[in-house]
């Protein structure tokens, strides 16, 4: 196997590529017509350019066949959202929405919407539309979104998540507020050209910090209700129940089931939340009691937690 490096200017000189190749090491200046004369191969890595500014956050689709990006910006022109095809690389799509960086985007389990939140306040929501052949590139066109003047949220929104159903989705805002939005199942029955109408539906949920983090755990407990887990900005962890209601104003619909302690949350906040894939604990026999869930926080560390869903 070849391996390239570039080894620190501290420590080597700088424009120096080293080759690594069946227990062989060579170098060669990068200054010069040495390296042209590689005894090995080299192998490049295709790059993709189109934002302003640096990468933001990054999404894929379940099939592993669109990866939607995103850069941080300050203007609307630099705040959209790119679709790349995996399998060309080629870019599909660009979806202007935004006015501020693109804090986080999650794809629905069932691939049929792209959810994004941003440092705008708001959220959008794109709908993949059907194409007449197997082999047509995915297109996305907008189907719901906030704006100033109906966003619940008052400050930046800085995660979010789909529910294992697809029929819901969650915001976490830096106004300690979490929110769940649906039900998305009713696109099925929208009129062409028709918009989309997703409203909270849910009690807005006051997480008492900077909500920095969350995600639907993909196993409901027995009692069907689902399990989300909120990371705030002081490094704690919390996990929530929510039960869907006709009348989320009542404010019964959230149940608080644990909060992490101390010595096993993060020191800074938490940047990501994520669940494993399927009940059961890596080593062990299968088990659908038990769901993992991992953390990765702003004081470098990532945590895994076991968690008993039937004792929640």
């Amino acid at each position: 196997m070849l391996v390239l490096r570039r080894l620190a200017p501290a420590l080597h000189q700088e424009n120096i590529l080293y080759i690594i190749s069946s227990g062989k090491s060579e170098s060669f200046n990068l200054n010069t017509h040495s390296c042209l004369k590689l005894p090995v191969p080299v192998f490049s890595i295709p790059f993709r350019y189109g934002h302003g500014y640096e990468m933001f956050c990054l999404a894929s689709n379940n099939a592993r066949t669109v990866i939607a990006s995103a850069c941080k910006a300050s203007k609307p022109e630099h705040a959209t959202i790119l679709l790349w095809s995996t399998s060309s690389w080629k870019l599909l799509l660009r979806l202007p929405l935004h006015s501020l960086t693109v804090t986080q985007m999650a794809f629905s389990p069932d691939d049929r919407f792209l959810l994004a939140v941003s440092r705008d306040r708001t959220w959008s929501l794109w709908q993949q539309q059907e194409t007449a052949g197997t082999d047509s590139e995915p297109c996305f066109t907008l189907c719901g979104n906030t704006d100033k003047r109906n966003s619940v949220h008052t400050r930046i929104i800085w995660s979010c998540d789909w529910s294992p159903d697809s029929k819901y989705f969650v915001t976490a805002s830096r106004d300690k507020k979490v929110i769940i939005w649906g039900d998305c199942s009713s696109a099925e029955n929208l009129e062409e050209n028709k918009p989309m109408v997703i409203r909270p539906c849910s009690s807005v949920l006051d997480v008492g910090d900077a909500a920095t983090a969350v995600t639907f755990s993909p196993v409901k407990c027995p009692n069907q209700c689902y399990i989300l887990a909120v990371g705030l900005e002081c490094g704690r962890i919390v996990l929530y129940k929510w039960r869907p209601e006709t009348d989320p104003s009542a404010g019964t619909d959230w149940v608080k089931s644990v909060e992490m302690d101390d010595f096993q949350c993060h020191t800074l906040s938490v940047k990501r939340l994520r669940w494993r894939p399927r009940a059961g604990r890596t080593g062990h026999a299968e088990d659908s009691g038990w769901i993992q869930l991992a953390s990765a926080g702003a004081d470098h560390f990532v945590k895994i937690f076991n968690i008993n869903r039937l004792a929640l």
